[in-house]
C-alpha cells in the first residue's frame, strides 16, 4: 500500500511539476526554432548586402566594357580616357584575327611591354575555352565579363568581346590592379552600405589580411563571420559584421537568457512544491504523533483508573481482613491518584505552553532542599518498583532563582522517563554541582541509553524513541521533554543529554548564577 506522503508527493509532481517540465522543453525547442528563423532572416539581409557589392563591381567593369562600345570618340581614344581617369586600370589588350594590340597605362620600357605583351598573349591562349563561350554570349547579344587566371600577384584579368562589325569579333583583355580597383571602386559603394550598422571588410584568402574596410578597428573587436567570395576577384573575400555585438552573439545571448529565465522559473516552481509537499508531510507527521499521543495517554490514564477502581471496590465490600492490608490498598490508591495527578498536570501544562499562557513564579530557593522533597515523596514508589536511588547534594551550591513548582516536574519528568527505559540495572543517581557561570542537576540512569539520531529529536514535542524492545513496550504521551525543555528556556537555563546505545543516559539541566532577564518575576514569601 502506498503510503500517504508518498502519494501527495506524487501528485505534486503529475500537477506541478511534470507539466513545467513539458512547458519548458516546449518553450526551448520555440526559442531555438524562434532564433534559427531570426538568425536566417538577419544572414539574408546580410547575403543582400553582399550581393549588391558584388553587383556593383560586375557593373563597374560592364560600364568600362559598354563605353568602349558606345563612346563617341572611338575605341583608342575612350580606352586612353578610361586608363587616365581610373588608376586602377594598368592596360588594354585588343585581340582579334588581324591584330595584337596593347594599351599600357603609362610609358613603360619596351622590353617591359613585351613581357607584359606576351604574357598577356599567354593567358589569352591558356584562356582559349572561355575566351570561345565569351564571343559565342557576343554573337547572341549578350556581353559577359570572363575572369581569366592570371599569374601576377596583386593583378587581375578580366575579357570580354565585343562586336567589330557584322562579321568580325575582337576579345578586349582588361589588366587592373586588384587592390587599387577595390580601392577606388568598391570603397565608396562599400562606406555608403555600411554607413555606421556594419563593419564590410575585404579580405585576401590567401593571406588573410584586410586590405580594405569602411572603419578601421581592433583586431580584437573584429570577428566577421559572413564572408562570401568576390565574383570577379575569386582570391578575394567579402566580409560583413554588425556593429557592437554580431548576430550569432545576439541570437546566442537572446537564447541563453530565455533559458536561464524558464530554468530560475522551474526552480522556484520545483521548490516551491517541495516547501509545499515538506509542510504536509511535516503536518501529516505531526497530526500521527498527536493520535498516538491521545492513545498512549488513554492508555497511561487507564492504568491508575483501573487500579484505583480495582482497590476502592475491593475495600468498599470490606473483603480485607486486617487494618495493615487496608493501609496498603488506601496507599496504593493514594500513589495512583498522585500518578494520575501527575499526567493531568502534564497535559495540562503543555497545553499551556502550547497556548503561550504557562506562568512562571520566580523565587529563591534551595535546589538540594527541592531534590529532597521530591525524593521523599516518591521515594516509596520507586523502592517499590525495585529502584535504588543516589543523591548527591552540593552544600556550597548558592539559592536559585527558581520557579520551585516547573523545577520539581521537569525533575520528576527525568525522574520518569529513568524508570521506564531502564532495563536490568535499576538505579537512579541524581547529583548537583556547580561552577562560576552555572549551577547543574545530573539525573542518571543505567537503562537502554539513546542512539545519536534520537538525541536530536526527543526534545521535540510527541517525539518518542521506538528503537529497541523495550522502547516499543513502554507507553508513554511524548510531551515530557519538551515540556521539561520549555522549562529550562523559562530559566535562561539549557538541558543536555549524553547517552550511549546500552550504556544509559544522563540528563544535565543547567542553571546560570546570574540572571539579566527582566522576565522574572522574584516572589517574597
Amino acid at each position: 500500500m502506498i503510503k500517504p506522503g508518498l502519494k501527495i508527493g506524487i501528485l505534486l509532481t503529475l500537477i506541478l511539476v511534470l507539466p513545467s517540465l513539458f512547458f519548458s522543453a516546449y518553450e526551448i525547442s520555440n526559442i531555438n526554432q524562434n532564433e534559427a528563423v531570426i538568425d536566417s532572416v538577419y544572414s539574408s539581409q546580410l547575403e543582400s548586402i553582399l550581393f549588391s557589392v558584388n553587383q556593383y563591381s560586375d557593373d563597374v567593369i560592364s560600364g568600362w566594357a559598354n563605353q568602349l562600345d558606345k563612346g563617341k570618340y572611338g575605341v583608342e581614344t575612350e580606352i586612353k580616357l578610361l586608363v587616365s581617369k581610373n588608376y586602377s586600370i594598368d592596360a588594354f589588350f585588343l585581340i582579334d584575327s588581324l591584330k595584337h594590340q596593347l594599351f599600357p597605362k603609362e610609358k613603360i620600357p619596351e622590353d617591359s611591354i613585351t613581357i607584359l605583351k606576351r604574357n598577356l598573349e599567354n593567358a589569352f591562349a591558356n584562356n582559349a575555352g572561355n575566351i570561345e563561350r565569351l564571343q559565342e554570349y557576343i554573337k547572341s547579344g549578350y556581353q559577359k565579363i570572363g575572369v581569366l587566371d592570371f599569374n601576377r600577384k596583386g593583378k587581375s584579368l578580366f575579357a570580354f568581346a565585343r562586336t567589330v562589325d557584322s562579321l568580325s569579333v575582337e576579345t578586349v583583355l582588361l589588366l587592373v590592379d586588384t587592390e587599387k580597383f577595390i580601392k577606388e571602386n568598391l570603397g565608396p559603394k562599400i562606406q555608403g552600405i555600411a554607413q555606421d550598422q556594419f563593419y564590410i571588410s575585404v579580405i585576401d584568402k590567401k593571406r588573410n589580411t584586410e586590405i580594405y574596410s569602411n572603419v578601421v578597428f581592433d583586431e580584437g573587436e573584429k570577428n566577421i563571420q559572413q564572408r562570401r567570395q568576390i565574383w570577379l576577384f575569386p582570391a578575394y573575400d567579402l566580409g560583413i559584421q554588425m556593429k557592437g555585438n554580431t548576430i550569432e552573439d545576439l541570437v546566442r545571448e537572446r537564447t541563453n537568457t530565455n533559458i536561464i529565465m524558464l530554468i530560475v522559473m522551474d526552480l522556484i516552481l520545483l521548490l516551491g512544491a517541495w516547501f509545499v509537499y515538506r509542510n504536509i508531510r511535516q503536518q501529516m507527521k505531526l497530526t500521527q504523533l498527536k493520535s498516538d499521543f491521545i492513545s498512549n495517554v488513554s492508555h497511561e490514564i487507564r492504568t491508575p483508573l483501573a487500579l484505583i477502581n480495582m482497590y476502592s471496590e475491593t475495600l468498599e465490600m470490606g473483603r480485607l481482613p486486617s487494618e495493615e492490608k487496608k493501609k496498603e490498598y488506601y496507599k496504593v490508591i493514594n500513589t495512583e491518584a498522585n500518578r494520575l495527578s501527575n499526567m493531568v498536570n502534564n497535559i495540562l501544562n503543555f497545553s499551556k505552553i502550547e497556548s503561550g499562557k504557562r506562568e512562571y513564579h520566580f523565587r529563591e530557593a534551595d535546589i538540594n532542599a527541592e531534590i529532597e522533597t521530591i525524593l521523599e515523596n516518591y521515594g516509596q514508589h520507586l523502592h517499590k518498583k525495585g529502584f535504588e536511588i543516589k543523591f548527591e547534594a552540593f552544600d556550597e551550591l548558592p539559592k536559585l532563582i527558581i520557579d520551585k513548582e516547573a523545577v520539581s516536574e521537569a525533575i520528576i519528568n527525568l525522574i520518569d522517563n529513568a524508570v521506564k527505559y531502564s532495563d536490568e540495572t535499576k538505579r537512579i543517581e541524581i547529583v548537583c554541582h556547580a561552577d562560576l557561570e552555572f549551577a547543574y542537576i545530573n539525573v542518571i540512569d543505567f537503562g537502554i541509553g539513546i542512539s545519536k539520531k534520537d538525541q536530536l529529536l526527543i526534545f521535540d514535542k510527541f517525539y518518542r524513541v521506538s528503537s529497541g524492545d523495550l522502547a516499543n513496550k513502554v507507553k508513554g504521551s511524548g510531551i515530557g521533554l519538551s515540556i521539561v525543555k520549555h522549562i529550562m528556556d523559562a530559566h535562561n537555563g539549557q538541558i543536555t543529554v549524553q547517552s550511549s546505545k546500552e550504556g544509559g543516559t544522563c540528563f544535565t539541566l543547567s542553571f546560570p548564577l546570574r540572571y539579566k532577564n527582566e522576565r522574572f518575576e522574584i516572589v517574597d514569601i
